[in-house]
């Protein structure tokens, strides 16, 4: 067997070092962009739509109770008429209440059920983003000190280049 270890691919290793670095910055950006995405839709559906909804369900009671005030006071005022324009109001903001209260439960509902879907993933990701963020980067840090190792047994091991050797003089002419 030889002493010695052939060492002929040492820039290999650099470039898949700096191939690994690459990946693990995209990955952690993916990681984190996604996570961030999740958190915004979460925030959207619990903040922003929740509190659109109830205030269109809120700005629908109190046009039904203006209008259902407008028709009874037209009653009042005028109890042969039809009164068909305040019936047609109350009509259009009983319609406007339910819909808003329909897209205010469809809200809820979906809360409930992107909590329900996300969290699960989120906590899987988990190992996902421990491999990324500690040991990918330890695995990067041996790998550049196994590259350091190999360098420097390749110069201390390098085969030396025979020098020629300088002719003797001797005292005599020739």
């Amino acid at each position: 067997m030889s002493d010695q270890v052939k060492i002929s691919s040492i820039d290999a290793l650099e470039s898949f070092r700096t191939d690994l670095i690459q990946y693990i910055s995209k990955a952690r950006v993916a990681l984190e962009d996604m996570e961030g995405d999740v958190r915004r839709t979460q925030t959207w559906l619990d903040t922003d739509r929740a509190q659109h909804w109830a205030g269109q369900v809120k700005l629908g009671m109190k046009q039904l109770h203006q209008a259902e005030q407008e028709l009874y006071s037209a009653n009042l005022t005028s109890p042969q008429a039809s009164n068909a324009f305040q019936k047609m109001a109350v009509l259009k903001a009983r319609r406007k209440l339910q819909e808003a209260e329909e897209k205010s439960l469809v809200v809820k509902k979906w809360r409930q059920t992107f909590e329900n879907r996300a969290t699960p993933l989120l906590r899987q990701l988990g190992p996902i983003f421990d491999l990324v963020g500690q040991k990918l980067p330890m695995g990067v840090h041996s790998l550049g000190e196994s590259i350091k190792a190999l360098q420097a047994y390749a110069e201390k091991h390098a085969p030396t280049q025979a020098t020629p050797p300088t002719p003797v003089e001797t005292g005599g002419e020739s």
